[in-house]
């Protein structure tokens, strides 16, 4: 999965040593519309899990709440 966070936000592999699961999205790795976007494609098709569809489902304090944690929860559904 931190593969595709690294290729999502066209970051070097080394960047991914760096993340931790309490890492949030939006805020701390400061990714943008775009990068969710190609994030989302690229764990719908490496793991069929759907970025998108529980992006859909929060509010904005979860929508900024959004860690790579969860990230690695909806992998694992």
């Amino acid at each position: 999965m931190s593969a595709a966070l690294v290729e999502a936000a066209d970051a070097l592999p080394e960047w991914a040593e760096s993340l931790a699961p309490e890492d949030r999205l939006d805020g701390d790795l400061a990714l943008d519309e775009s990068e969710f976007a190609a994030l989302d494609a690229l764990l719908r098709e490496r793991f069929g899990a759907d970025l998108g569809a529980l992006r859909a489902g929060l509010d904005l304090d979860g929508l900024a709440a959004l860690t790579v944690g969860d990230l690695a929860e909806l992998v694992r559904r």
